[in-house]
């Protein structure tokens, strides 16, 4: 279809070029020759668009062939419909030995070839093409398809979803194209005819005989078949490995042995997937015998590797003549007669597909129930017992047990045994259910193990290993753990799920785990949190244990006094019968876990976040009080820090808290109750306050701290002052600078601003944190030759501040201003003193400072405030 359009508009070109003076007018012509195209009966003109017709066109045959590819240079040609043409109509077109004829009239496009049939409606919305496909009939192959197509011309992607019937059947189908890449997906309804449709793919012989002749059923659907390809210069190349689906067969005949009644089913399942079919058996059944539990599959059907017809019978039934009836088809001549209870039948037969060097593979294995076998004439009264039959080796040498409580010895192996099943046969000896069990694990062995190479594949259905002693270090409980064992010098056992290796020689048991990760949900009574790592354990007893490795970490709550956090931690420690003992960052960090102690010797903490990995941990909560001791270290909580020469904390399972900080004799009290969080210091020098209040600007003197709060809301606090000074900040050092450039201010006598900072006698500093802000409540400084009072807001995220101060200064200043009635009342006091408004605004770093504007005075602190309110009464009495 591309190809036709695309040599018609090559047509279109040219001819617009002969004719376009003509067009306003109409051009007819009867016999039109250009080059190689051949025109009669030819009819444009030009209106708002343009009208074409013809009754018949030759076009000379493309050397280039058709390509997939190009499909969206098709839908553009095809856009180009809309933009040039209001009316087409081509009746009769040759073109290769095909004769094609176009409508195109009212968005309504309509083509029909030797090939096929195609009617739609097709429209342009903007950058989109929709077409409503209401007929596209393929005639060699009497398909039929209806529905819908959208095409976006700017990015190429096509959107297509309808129904068809091809095949005698009938369904729907979606399909989508970005870029080069097809994904699609077929539905059916119910149909019974699937001939048709397999007589159209070139399928191997045997597998279509077993699709077609094998396998019978009454009715067919198809749930679904999906896949991805992509379009390439050679048209479009299917990826099989997306290529999956599933087909219900129902009311079901496998005529799977010549000369043998078929198998019946209600229905199966027939899957494709990882280029096998498999089958999927409701309700089996050979002559009225359940065959429940069996299974068809034919794998390898697209790979390298040979093509296999895998058939597993399952039944239960005594071994009469009707299970020696199957068993003799596959020349399985087993002499064993059953009476009684009914044994369990299992034949696998592997069958290869096509001509190869591969032989057919049977295997039976039958499990007696209790009652009579009889074998070449000997009658033997069982309680139970096993037959097993294999053609792949001849004189084969079986053995069944069944085990009962003792100790199971393989080569250097020994197990404690409860019970469980072994099987020997041609050097490899296999274990079903067998109960291990020792003190540290609990559990059943499944699996084999090959005597003659020193290997074996397990699976171990651990109810519990634990490592340790009165606190288990390692705990996993209720999980299959695959493992491979090799014994031929060492005794290596390897659990790739958990990245592990464990390898006994001369004694000595060594654990090596290759990440940590794996196998943290097993952990326990280790109250670092771990992320990931490596870690070597070793054993002579399995009751103390030495370990060694490092540790990462993606949270970091220990850090070095330069706030360095490192991620990659070297550790060791060792576990007795009684306690663990943990060592990292250089023996600075020490975790005894039977008196539940942490302690720390030059290494800061910050416990909130060491809180939150505790409770992120998937470990749960120990019932012990947890103990830090620490040295030499620092205590962080969400922005606050102790600095201390030492302290003492205790952490409740609850995630309540205390602790007691000292420094140079210094005192701080630090608590957490439910998420309130309080800090208390009576009279600390300023090296202590500093990182618990994060500001330096008050130094020397002594502080009393108060604070209490949720930090994730709201903290109150305040901070009385004892002395000291005031300097060295940006709020502080432009003040300064702003006093210096104002005449007015500059000729005050010692206001107590000076490059020294401002000297304090006493002070009280109210205030709130909600989280990254800080609201100053009531801000009060009394220094020897000024009072400072004020209120206002600090944005820490923002970095902004916002801040509203009355400077008092002394008392001789007040001379001339003093004097004025009312006016120098307010600004002056009544001891003569004067007040200037400060504002102080914009960025942390580099904050503005301006006078507080006449109508602004009333919004001073309340002092100012208090004085406006009692000037007419100091008038009166003045």
């Amino acid at each position: 279809m591309h190809v036709i359009l695309r040599n018609v508009l090559i047509f279109f070109v040219v001819i617009f070029t002969a004719l376009f003076f003509w067009l306003k007018s109409g051009v007819t012509a009867d016999n039109l020759v250009l080059g190689r195209y051949k025109i009669g009966g030819l009819y444009i003109k030009l209106d708002k668009k343009l009208t074409l017709k013809a009754n018949n066109i030759v076009i000379p045959k493309n050397k280039d062939k058709p390509s997939f590819k190009s499909i969206d240079e098709t839908f553009d040609n095809i856009k180009d419909l809309f933009t040039f043409f209001d009316y087409i109509e081509l009746k009769d077109v040759q073109f290769e030995d095909n004769l094609f004829s176009m409508l195109f009239a009212d968005n309504i496009l309509s083509l029909s070839s030797d090939d096929y049939e195609i009617e739609g409606n097709i429209a342009r919305k903007e950058q989109k093409l929709i077409a409503d496909i209401s007929s596209l009939y393929l005639k060699k192959d009497d398909i039929r398809i209806r529905g819908k197509l959208s095409y976006n011309l700017l990015s190429e992607e096509l959107e297509t979803k309808g129904n068809f019937s091809a095949y005698n059947i009938d369904g729907n189908f979606s399909a989508n194209k970005i870029d080069n890449i097809i994904d699609f997906r077929l539905v059916s309804d119910v149909f019974s005819d699937l001939k048709t449709l397999i007589e159209k793919f070139h399928l191997k012989p045997a597998i279509k005989s077993w699709v077609l002749d094998k396998v019978k059923a009454k009715k067919y659907q198809l749930y679904f078949l999906e896949g991805r390809g992509e379009i390439s210069e050679d048209g479009f190349k299917m990826d099989f490995d997306t290529l999956k689906g599933e087909m219900l067969f129902d009311d079901v005949q496998i005529y799977y042995k010549e000369k043998l009644k078929p198998v019946l089913a209600d229905s199966f399942l027939l899957s494709y997937k990882n280029y096998g079919l498999y089958f999927k058996l409701e309700n089996p059944t050979y002559k009225k015998r359940s065959l429940k539990g069996s299974r068809v599959a034919i794998e390898n059907i697209l790979g390298k590797k040979p093509t296999v017809l895998k058939l597993n019978l399952r039944a239960e039934s005594t071994i009469d003549d009707t299970i020696q009836e199957v068993l003799r088809a596959y020349k399985l001549n087993i002499p064993v007669e059953q009476k009684g209870a009914k044994a369990k039948l299992g034949i696998e037969i592997d069958i290869p597909l096509k001509e190869s060097s591969q032989k057919t593979k049977i295997f039976v294995n039958v499990d007696l129930g209790a009652g009579e076998v009889r074998y070449k004439n000997i009658s033997l009264p069982i309680k139970k017992g096993n037959v097993k039959y294999s053609n792949t080796k001849k004189n084969s040498i079986m053995l069944n047990a069944t085990l009962k409580k003792g100790n199971l010895g393989i080569n250097k192996i020994k197990l404690s045994v409860i019970s469980g099943k072994i099987h020997y046969e041609k050097n490899i000896l296999s274990l079903k259910k067998v109960h291990i069990k020792k003190n540290f694990y609990d559990g059943k062995v499944d699996g084999s193990i090959n005597l003659e190479r020193k290997q074996a594949d397990l699976v171990f259905d651990a109810k519990h290993i634990t490592l340790g002693g009165k606190d288990k270090f390692f705990m996993l409980k209720d999980k299959k753990i695959p493992l491979t064992l090799d014994y031929e010098e060492n005794i290596i056992f390897r659990l790739p799920e958990q990245d592990i290796k464990i390898t006994s020689k001369a004694k000595v048991v060594l654990m090596e785990v290759g990440s940590i990760k794996k196998i943290k949900r097993y952990l326990k009574n280790i109250e670092i949190e771990i992320d990931d790592g490596i870690l070597d354990i070793v054993t002579k007893d399995y009751t103390s244990y030495t370990f060694n490795g490092i540790f990462k970490r993606k949270s970091c709550f220990f850090y070095d006094k330069s706030n360095i956090c490192h991620t990659r931690v070297p550790f060791r420690g060792k576990v007795t019968k009684n306690n663990i003992d943990f060592y990292a960052f250089d023996k600075r960090l020490y975790f005894n876990a039977d008196k539940s102690l942490i302690k720390l010797n030059d290494l800061n903490i910050d416990i909130k976040k060491f809180l939150e990995s505790k409770e992120k941990s998937e470990k749960k909560s120990t019932a012990k009080k947890l103990i830090i001791l620490g040295k030499k270290s620092n205590l962080r909580y969400a922005g606050h820090t102790l600095v201390t020469d030492s302290y003492d904390m205790e952490i409740e399972p609850n995630g309540n808290m205390k602790a007691i900080g000292s420094f140079d004799g210094d005192i701080v009290k630090f608590s957490k109750q439910n998420k309130i969080l309080s800090i208390k210091a009576l009279r600390i020098k300023d090296k202590m306050l500093h990182p618990l209040i994060n500001f330096e600007g008050l130094k020397k003197g002594r502080y009393s701290l108060s604070m209490s709060g949720d930090p994730d809301k709201v903290i109150r606090g305040n901070i009385i002052v004892e002395g000291g000074v005031m300097s060295d900040f940006r709020a502080y050092n432009n003040t300064l600078a702003f006093i210096n450039t104002i005449p007015a201010l500059a000729t005050l006598s010692s206001p107590g601003f000076s490059q020294k900072g401002f000297s304090i006698n006493e002070g009280v500093i109210e205030y709130r944190m909600i989280r990254e802000k800080i609201i100053f409540d009531s801000v009060y400084i009394k220094g020897s030759s000024a009072t400072i009072a004020g209120e206002g807001i600090i944005d820490l995220k923002q970095k902004t501040i916002n801040m509203n101060l009355a400077i008092q200064t002394a008392r001789e200043l007040g001379g001339l201003i003093g004097s004025l009635p009312v006016l120098g009342y307010i600004i002056m006091g009544k001891d003569k003193s004067m007040t200037v408004g400060l504002k102080i605004t914009g960025s942390l770093n580099k904050p503005k400072i301006q006078t507080t504007a006449a109508e602004d005075v009333l919004t001073l602190p309340f002092r100012i405030l208090k004085r406006v309110m009692e000037s007419p009464a100091y008038i009166i009495k003045k």
